[in-house]
């Protein structure tokens, strides 16, 4: 008898497992295909979501969504209308025309694992905006951060170039410190744009730490980033995709992926605006709105 509950008890718990492993991987989506999940509840589809067992999608007229079935390596394209259904180990047409399928190359599919593994399903729910949060929210918004370089990027040039958004410090300072700790450059901050003057003679391979301190004393913000190496800033910026009406979505959001993962966030966040779409720091995308 113990043995048969703990059989019974194994698979149940396989079947939750199974139930929580994504089965489709998005590539691309046109702007009115949506999603709902087991619980009802509906969003736009976008590139890197990734569907579970349960999820619908609706595909209206003119409309195209394209998938990487993960168990299988295939990209599937659907055009609308259409109504699907993620099953256990594929996408099923409920409704519209037939799928069409593609074989993608073992690059590609080694890009998404790397994406899966490193960005993990989000969790949880963003909180709900009162009046106090809002509050905390004006008053975070005058606080100095910077929008680039973003901490920890890869910057595929020798010109690294500061934007900054919020309250700039009285008599404020940028500074910059080599990988050994030693002051590389000292630059007063008196906009939110700072470009950083040949005289710096920064080098490929390069990597520094940076703050902003006021005159009198304290750090305001800081950061780092790493200047690529000449060979690895080529390959990156010669494997550019071009932004044309003739070129596929999954070849922008493949190229995208190959720059995020590589850290070079700014030329990456341009992949992402060309497919009308953000990208939070957990891997999270979330549409942008006219």
């Amino acid at each position: 008898m113990w043995l048969k509950c703990a059989f019974v008890a194994c698979l149940l718990f396989t079947g939750v497992a199974q139930a929580n492993e994504p089965v489709v991987f998005v590539l691309a989506a046109t702007e009115k295909v949506v999603v709902t999940n087991p619980k009802g509840q509906q969003y736009s589809a976008l590139p890197t979501q990734r569907l579970l067992h349960g999820h619908t999608i609706a595909v209206p007229n003119g409309q195209r969504f394209s998938v990487l079935i993960l168990n299988t390596g295939n990209r599937r394209v659907y055009n609308g209308p259409a109504r699907l259904k993620v099953i256990a180990d594929t996408v099923r047409v409920l409704s519209g025309p037939a799928v069409k399928v593609f074989p993608l190359e073992q690059a590609h599919l080694d890009l998404v694992d790397q994406w899966i593994n490193l960005y993990t399903r989000p969790r949880g729910v963003l909180p709900v905006k009162g009046d106090k949060a809002d509050k905390t929210e004006s008053a975070e918004s005058d606080a100095l951060r910077v929008l680039q370089p973003i901490d920890g990027s890869l910057l595929l040039t020798r010109n690294p170039e500061f934007i900054f958004q919020g309250d700039l410090p009285r008599e404020g300072n940028l500074m910059l410190f080599d990988s050994r700790g030693k002051r590389f450059w000292v630059e007063p901050l008196e906009s939110e744009y700072v470009s950083l003057p040949p005289a710096a003679k920064f080098e490929w391979g390069q990597s520094f730490t940076w703050e902003v301190r006021r005159l009198t004393g304290g750090r305001v913000v800081s950061g780092s980033f790493h200047i690529a190496s000449e060979e690895t800033a080529r390959s990156l910026l010669e494997a550019r995709v071009p932004d044309t009406a003739g070129t596929l979505p999954e070849a922008k959001l493949f190229y995208g992926m190959r720059l995020q993962l590589a850290k070079a966030y700014k030329e990456a966040d341009e992949v992402w605006a060309s497919l009308g779409m953000v990208l939070t720091a957990q891997g999270q995308p979330s549409r942008i709105r006219p």
